[in-house]
């Protein structure tokens, strides 16, 4: 009653040919084991159930009593069935060897099958960083200087990869940040805890603005909205010098004393 365990395809299902059947897959917490159902009697009949067992280390006949086994093996089909079984709540990153037995019911058991090992796949990044504190340090005419700490790839935690940084004449909120002016020429992040700045052009004199900044990390993931500082431009441009001024003479005129005197008469 021994039969063959094997990891068929051992394809992640979105790398599988269009239309191709997902017959084992192999996920950052689980890994899919299929094989050929045998008998109750070497290849006759139905058995009675399976022991599927897992370890991080190599399973033998020996040790296959001390492996983990699943808690919910499925019921044998009849002899010469392809059967499935997800083997779940596995750590990431990790290199698992599996083996099953069968028993009929007899109480008989088979020899352990063959072994066949699979490392998972590393465990999605899911942690975005963590939501910058903003402010303005500086206002010139036409610039407003920011400045922040960095935050991480995983909250406070190593380098994010980029940031996305906008102003507006309107406190800037998750529900209007799309339609905010996106500047260019962003710093790169640095190593969490670095003190960051940039500085943003372009503005209007004597004109209040307020800014926003985001993060992403490599995985895609994208920091909550930061703080909405304000700072109004300043206006140190003077009146442009007169450049046109003329003089000219005026021409002021009286009567003598004899003319006022014949006017009189």
């Amino acid at each position: 009653m021994r039969f063959r365990l094997s990891l068929a395809g051992l394809f992640l299902a979105t790398g599988m040919a269009a239309g191709s059947p997902a017959l084992a897959q192999v996920t950052y917490n689980s890994v899919t084991l299929t094989w050929t159902a045998p008998g109750d009697d070497s290849l006759i009949g139905t058995a009675t159930r399976y022991d599927i067992r897992y370890s991080t280390s190599q399973i033998t006949s020996a040790n296959f009593g001390s492996a983990t086994a699943v808690a919910t093996p499925p019921t044998p089909a009849g002899p010469g069935s392809s059967q499935t079984f997800n083997v779940s709540g596995l750590q990431a990153a990790t290199t698992y060897w599996f083996a099953i037995k069968t028993q009929d019911d007899a109480g008989n058991w088979s020899n352990v099958s063959n072994i066949v090992s699979k490392t998972t796949l590393q465990a999605p990044d899911v942690t975005r960083p963590a939501p910058i504190a903003l402010s303005v340090s500086s206002l010139g005419d036409t610039t407003a200087t920011l400045s922040w700490n960095a935050v991480g790839d995983d909250s406070l935690t190593g380098t994010a990869t980029s940031y996305d940084i906008r102003y507006s004449t309107s406190p800037i909120t998750t529900s209007n940040w799309a339609t905010a002016t996106q500047v260019s020429g962003e710093p790169a992040p640095q190593v969490a805890g670095s003190l960051q700045t940039f500085t943003v052009g372009s503005l209007a004199r004597q004109r209040q603005y307020y800014f926003a900044i985001k993060a992403t990390d490599d995985a895609g993931n994208v920091s909550a909205l930061s703080n909405s500082p304000t700072g109004t431009t300043t206006d140190t441009l003077a009146p442009k010098a007169i450049t046109d001024l003329t003089a000219s003479f005026v021409w002021l005129g009286w009567p003598s004393a004899a003319a006022r005197a014949g006017a009189r008469h």
